[in-house]
């Protein structure tokens, strides 16, 4: 856990060090993309898996984070963890390769960030269904989820 000083202007913090991520998950993390999500409360992206690590952080507002280890072999094949990140809880998440990686927007509005090591490419990404009822995840959702047309047709996890 890193530390926020704070005074009368804000605060600072120093999000992450990559030579840490990289000796804690055992792999090399060479940065080759930055994203940035705005989304509005409800919005549920994912569950996404992708062949490239990726380091999530909440820059704004407050959302229910979700990875799902979707590599197959794993000892945790087809379990998942959740976490609340943001304004209240400052904590950088580095999702591995393969594993589903998806968000919900807890708070009115929430900027997520997050640094691949590979760039984009068309038809890379999987999805699987959000509310699958083998994965048991308990969202904290107030009302539907606004998601996109794509993670609602999302196969479900077999």
């Amino acid at each position: 856990q890193r530390q926020t000083f704070s005074d009368e202007r804000g605060f600072f913090r120093e999000s992450a060090r990559i030579r840490e991520i990289e000796e804690a998950a055992g792999v090399s993390f060479n940065i080759a993309q930055l994203n940035h999500a705005r989304s509005s409360k409800n919005t549920l992206r994912g569950i996404h898996i992708a062949p490239w690590n990726k380091l999530v952080y909440v820059t704004r507002g407050k959302v229910q984070e979700v990875i799902v280890d979707l590599r197959e072999g794993s000892p945790t094949f087809g379990k998942h963890e959740s976490f609340v990140i943001g304004d209240d809880n400052r904590l950088s998440i580095f999702v591995p390769a393969g594993c589903g990686n998806a968000y919900l927007v807890l708070s009115g509005e929430a900027d997520y960030t997050y640094l691949t090591d590979a760039e984009w490419e068309p038809d890379r990404e999987i999805g699987v269904l959000w509310n699958d009822p083998k994965l048991n995840i308990v969202w904290q959702l107030d009302g539907d989820p606004v998601l996109s047309e794509k993670d609602s047709q999302n196969p479900r996890f077999k």
